[in-house]
């Protein structure tokens, strides 16, 4: 049986001090933490906050995984899930997605 992984990568748009943009990257965070009680079907669901300082770095990481592509499909649909896209126009001005089998 193949399960699914699902990471995104986030970059945060620009804040006037470091302390600001962690916090920002720590309020998205726990944003998306809250999503793995709320949506079914997520087996795992990591957010990492990236500590390297570099142009090419992203800010952001989930690592999740599913059982299915239809149970991803109903993760992204889920209410709470758009509700976390729109939330997160407020702070991420980039992403990049990579979904595959294993």
């Amino acid at each position: 049986m193949h399960m699914i992984r699902h990471l995104v990568m986030f970059k945060l748009r620009e804040f006037s001090t470091p302390a600001e943009k962690m916090k920002a990257a720590e309020l998205v965070r726990a944003e998306l933490l809250s999503m793995k009680k709320k949506i079914p079907g997520i087996l795992e669901f990591e957010v990492g906050i990236n500590f390297t300082v570099d142009d090419t770095a992203y800010d952001l990481v989930i690592n999740s995984s599913f059982s299915s592509k239809e149970d991803l499909k109903a993760y992204q649909v889920h209410p709470d899930h758009q509700a976390f896209i729109l939330f997160n126009k407020n702070y991420s001005e980039k992403k990049v997605v990579l979904d595959y089998e294993y």
